[in-house]
């Protein structure tokens, strides 16, 4: 079995080419009550999302599945029971993990799931940004209350772990987090980096730097 590396900020974990590895879980963990949010983000070369479906997260009308009135009812209905999607199909994001509300306790682990398929990543796109966000209108609640926070990558193919990142950087009032990206670099090759950049101003921030 390959061994598994645990990243530090800033460093890189070669993916190799898409004929090698395609399809790819993220996973992005916590301990916290709060309702934390995994969004991601599409980019250009420019370091911006081309189209609106390029930002994937838990309202997006670009879903799993198309709107089938007849099926579900409700387009909420149907939210709550597809997932969003990327406008190429390369990246399904998660069902929404509210929390439990309890913030003292730090909270069982939990966390949301994204998928990615590398061979379905349409030309232009050379970076995929992996962010949590906070979802709190009293705004009492920031990644400082958040405890062991971590991105895993695996092979979903195969199951195998292949680099995590702890974020060990000590948060205060940030509400959202650039946990990890997809970089494609140079040589047309996929590669993971570790971020761990913190912000203010939730979801917002993140939209307003993307678009």
């Amino acid at each position: 079995m390959a061994k598994k590396f645990d990243l530090k900020k800033g460093e890189r974990f070669a993916l190799g080419k898409g004929d090698e590895l395609s399809l790819i879980q993220v996973d992005l963990n916590w301990r916290s009550g709060a309702d934390l949010d995994a969004v991601a983000f599409l980019l250009n070369d420019d370091g911006v999302i081309s189209e609106d479906a390029d930002f994937v997260y838990y309202k997006s009308n670009s879903r799993s599945e198309p709107y089938d009135r007849t099926k579900y009812g409700s387009k909420k209905n149907w939210r709550d029971q597809t997932v969003p999607m990327s406008s190429d199909g390369s990246v399904l994001g998660s069902a929404d993990d509210l929390g439990d509300g309890d913030d003292e306790s730090g909270g069982d682990e939990a966390g949301e799931t994204m998928h990615v398929d590398l061979a379905k990543v349409r030309p232009g796109v050379t970076e995929i940004v992996f962010c949590v966000t906070i979802y709190d209108e009293e705004g009492k609640t920031s990644f400082r209350d958040v405890r062991d926070p971590r991105i895993v990558i695996t092979n979903e193919e195969t199951g195998e772990e292949l680099c995590s990142y702890d974020l060990k950087e000590k948060f205060s009032s940030e509400t959202a987090v650039i946990a990890g990206a997809l970089v494609l670099n140079e040589d047309g090759d996929w590669e993971f980096e570790a971020v761990g950049n913190g912000y203010e101003g939730g979801l917002e921030t993140l939209v307003d730097m993307y678009q």
